[in-house]
């Protein structure tokens, strides 16, 4: 059972990165300071980086979250659907959708960090892994091929996605674009 301090140690994290969250959906990445976040929480900010250790630990922390939440949602909507070219079709659908409702967020991160993420580890450490995981385990599904190979095309997969969103930021609708990016990957991965 988990200490006491532990529990709190747990809860301040949680109401950090629920300040934070605000922050990082009207501000952006870019505009988004620790020290008002410290401020609305009565803690210095002191603590936030002895949580997250930078501003961007504390987004990527966030976006984690995030992830995880998408991840559950994106396994129960594949699982509506037998075909695993339909699945990578619901895993594109969501991407999009959260990019359209948080673009604000997403763009500003994106033009602060040119390399977007790739400077994280591309597995367990990685916020995508788990989505990376499980589009390798659906493109299995298409064609067999060892783990590696399937999860070097799901990182493709997500980096198709990925330079899509970042081509968009001028207000292009991307829910245009979905069945264009499924081809895409479809033809460059020659799996079909």
């Amino acid at each position: 059972m988990a200490n006491l301090n532990e529990k709190v140690d747990e809860l301040k994290k949680q109401m950090i990165l629920e300040t934070a969250s605000e922050y990082f959906k009207t501000l952006g990445y870019g505009k988004t300071q620790i020290d008002k976040i410290s401020k609305d929480l009565n803690i210095g900010v002191g603590t936030i980086y002895g949580y997250f250790k930078s501003k961007e630990g504390l987004f990527i922390a966030w976006l984690q979250n995030i992830i995880n939440n998408v991840y559950e949602q994106m396994k129960e909507g594949c699982d509506k659907v037998s075909d695993p070219v339909e699945k990578l079709a619901v895993v594109i659908d969501y991407k999009v959708n959260y990019f359209e409702k948080n673009r604000v967020t997403v763009k500003s991160y994106m033009e602060n960090n040119q390399l977007f993420l790739r400077g994280i580890s591309r597995r367990k450490e990685h916020p995508m892994a788990i989505i990376h995981e499980f589009c390798a385990d659906i493109i299995k599904e298409i064609k067999p091929m060892i783990d590696n190979e399937a999860y070097l095309l799901a990182n493709i997969f997500d980096g198709i996605i990925n330079t899509y969103i970042e081509c968009s930021f001028e207000d292009e609708n991307l829910f245009g674009k979905k069945d264009e990016i499924l081809e895409r990957f479809l033809r460059l991965a020659d799996i079909r």
